[in-house]
């Protein structure tokens, strides 16, 4: 199955370090996500939800292993969840604290870069 790329930005993780991002944000882009995908061609997926909420990802479909980060209307990191594996069908990721935005980057991005709740990621907004 083939992919349409969606829009991309550059972000930055604590500490200054770029990253260029897919951007999610029409409501079938933030469905699909990074689902079908063999390799990632940008350094993840940003998701701009239209409102804040409890918002979940889930690896079915999902053919790479991931590190999830759910940032608020700031881009303060509320939450992780590191090393997602494919095909992990009927296990839910995140949704237990409120954000306005989600991330999804390689498995391994978050230990590499210290990733925690509390810092915050700058460049969400474009």
């Amino acid at each position: 199955m083939s992919y349409v790329r969606t829009d991309c930005q550059t972000i930055a993780l604590p500490g200054g370090v770029p990253l260029e991002v897919e951007v999610a944000r029409a409501p079938e882009d933030l469905k699909r996500g990074l689902k079908f995908r063999p390799v990632l061609d940008t350094d993840g997926m940003l998701f701009l939800y239209p409102k804040s909420g409890f918002h979940q990802f889930t690896m079915y479909q999902t053919l790479v292993p991931l590190d999830m980060l759910w940032m608020d209307w700031r881009g303060v990191i509320v939450e992780i969840a590191e090393n997602a594996q494919p095909h992990s069908a009927g296990k839910l990721y995140g949704g237990g604290k409120m954000s306005s935005y989600g991330l999804e980057l390689p498995a391994g991005m978050v230990r590499k870069y210290g990733l925690k709740i509390g810092q915050t990621i700058g460049g969400l907004n474009g």
